[in-house]
């Protein structure tokens, strides 16, 4: 069973890095598409932890530390959004983007985040996104995204409190280049550096992130990528644990 889910890792760590890590033409509903199916089935399904036991090897995720960004969200009432991200698109980093209330006076200083690793159950609790007073987590956006933007699985028990906030949030602010500012726009448009020509609300933005965190994911803290090997004689194990060619390539952060 091991060696199933191991190629089936492999399979879907490939399918996000053709389809948001480097694709010839970005779509952002590949994330709706992509993304929210596969993250959901190995983290909140917990494949990817079950996958780890059974080879007997510690899983963690590496993200951008954001945890003294949060005392400043929660230090100034002036923010009335930011969103963690984590990505790379087109060669441009994008993450911190907060956007101040109006007319405020000031702003706070952010810190260039580190990056750290975490384990799943840690990685899932990790606060990303605020906004309308309300913090929310990776696994709220994954839900959210899953229930009501994905279409890949659907929670009659889910409560609607959290995701109605999400709704509110999406709707209010939208993320681009600040090069390619639509005339019109309902949304608070918050203009970021790049020339893409994508326009992103929170769920998409948080979402890739959370793909690219499980494209890089680390087995007893060795990346993955470009190490785990399937064969037919199932080559790889033991000591030489998940080592192998099957892929040639990394993902950067």
């Amino acid at each position: 069973m091991s060696d199933e889910l191991v190629e089936q890792l492999r399979d879907d760590i490939n399918t996000l890095m053709d389809n948001l890590i480097d694709p010839s033409q970005f779509e952002v509903s590949r994330v709706r598409s992509v993304a929210t199916a596969i993250c959901r089935r190995w983290l909140i399904d917990n494949g990817l932890t079950d996958l780890a036991r059974t080879l007997g090897v510690v899983p963690t995720l590496p993200v951008i530390d954001v945890r003294d960004h949060v005392k400043i969200v929660d230090k100034w009432d002036a923010i009335s959004f930011y969103t963690a991200g984590g990505v790379s698109l087109n060669g441009w980093p994008i993450n911190s983007i907060y956007k101040l209330r109006g007319g405020f006076p000031g702003r706070p200083e952010f810190p260039i985040p580190p990056y750290k690793t975490l384990h799943p159950g840690k990685f899932l609790r990790r606060r990303c996104t605020y906004g309308l007073n309300t913090w929310f987590t990776v696994e709220d956006v994954m839900r959210h995204m899953a229930n009501k933007a994905g279409g890949v699985h659907f929670d009659t028990k889910r409560g609607k409190v959290v995701d109605q906030k999400i709704d509110d949030v999406r709707a209010r602010f939208l993320i681009g280049s600040e090069l390619k500012k639509p005339e019109q726009c309902d949304a608070q448009y918050i203009g970021i550096k790049g020339t893409f020509e994508e326009k992103f609300d929170l769920c998409y933005l948080e979402m890739m992130s959370i793909a690219q965190s499980l494209c890089n994911v680390r087995f007893d803290d060795q990346p993955v990528v470009h190490k785990i090997r399937i064969g037919s004689d199932h080559a790889g194990f033991g000591e030489d644990v998940l080592l192998g060619h099957t892929h040639h390539r990394r993902v950067k952060l």
